[in-house]
């Protein structure tokens, strides 16, 4: 009897993964198009002709430089935020920018940014 529930059980996890997982492709997007529609949830006023792409990239590369090596990064991501602030936009949109650029764009960075 337990073999057999084990097989039922089995049967119905991978049923439901193959589900999920023909979601998922039918619904994928690239990195770049889940970029945009975080910098457009956020607020954040961005001229026509910006790539976005490049944005999150190169906010990726402001905290590489300030974390790699760094014994204590904070100041670092700090100074990001800073530099995103100065830039025009509300700390709370220049934190959303870089949690979003770090999540698509360098998620080995993102344990340095915090919550």
């Amino acid at each position: 009897m337990t073999r057999h529930r084990r097989a039922v059980a089995v049967a119905m996890a991978a049923a439901g993964l193959s589900m999920f997982a023909g979601a998922a492709s039918a619904n994928a997007e690239t990195a770049d198009e889940r970029f945009t529609e975080a910098v457009t949830s956020l607020g954040i006023d961005i001229a026509p002709d910006t790539d976005l792409p490049a944005v999150g990239n190169q906010v990726c590369d402001m905290v590489k430089t300030g974390v790699v090596g760094n014994v204590n990064p904070v100041p670092a991501v700090r100074g990001v935020v800073s530099t995103l602030s100065d830039s025009g936009m509300s700390r709370d949109q220049a934190v959303g920018l870089l949690r979003a650029s770090v999540g698509i764009y360098c998620p080995q960075y993102g344990r340095f940014i915090g919550r």
